[in-house]
């Protein structure tokens, strides 16, 4: 690379990163925090990758506290996070793959009423679920209807019952960053069911990480 050429990408970097996250709708990124820069075009690279095939991707960004399935660069649903945690950051910085769909609990029906099964429809989809993907990463859907108290108690009690299990795994392993980074997101519970019905096997996830 001649000098004038590295000069050029110097100014023409801090532009494309901006210009490409503002035209998907992400958070704005400040070009003067050369961490946030460098995060923004580390996860633009990664997307230019997955933009170039036919298929759809996750964008899940917790600087935006949003996920975002897009195909071709082209944001397709967006799904607004209300609360997230994570362990092991620094691993989060890669293309993950999911290795199988949530599992789906399909209703009961009457044969009497009807002897034919229903197809597989949004009110299916679970509202709680686990999502494991390549290389090795856990993350944990939550939701809870804000007008539903009991939902909001089960909610906590599922949160707080993960972090005793988190500590329990620290303790015996003796070192948490040998275990399986995790990624918790709750969303509303319309939310989680379309991203359930959204994911397919092997559907690629980005994480762009937040950064003071």
């Amino acid at each position: 690379m001649t000098l004038l050429s590295f000069l050029f990408s110097l100014v023409l970097t801090p532009a494309l990163v901006t210009w490409a996250l503002e035209s998907s709708s992400q958070s704005f990124v400040d070009v003067t925090n050369p961490a946030a820069l460098q995060e923004a075009t580390r996860v633009l690279a990664e997307e230019v990758k997955l933009a170039s095939r036919p298929q759809t991707y996750v964008l899940i960004d917790l600087a935006a506290s949003t996920i975002l399935l897009k195909g071709r660069g082209v944001e397709l649903h967006r799904i607004p996070i209300k609360s997230w945690t994570a362990s092991d950051q620094g691993e989060l910085v890669t293309s993950f793959r999911l290795r199988e769909r949530p599992p789906v609990t399909r209703r009961k029906i009457d044969p009497s009423v009807s002897p034919e099964r229903h197809p597989i429809s949004l009110a299916d989809m679970p509202t709680a679920y686990s999502l494991r993907f390549t290389p090795a990463l856990t993350i944990t859907i939550d939701s809870y209807d804000d007008a539903n108290l009991w939902q909001l108690v089960v909610h906590y009690i599922r949160q707080w019952w993960r972090l005793l299990v988190n500590w329990w795994h620290a303790i015996w392993a003796g070192n948490i960053s040998s275990t399986t980074p995790r990624l918790d997101l709750t969303v509303s519970v319309d939310d989680a069911q379309s991203l359930a019905w959204m994911t397919t096997e092997g559907m690629p996830v980005l994480i762009r990480r937040p950064v003071q």
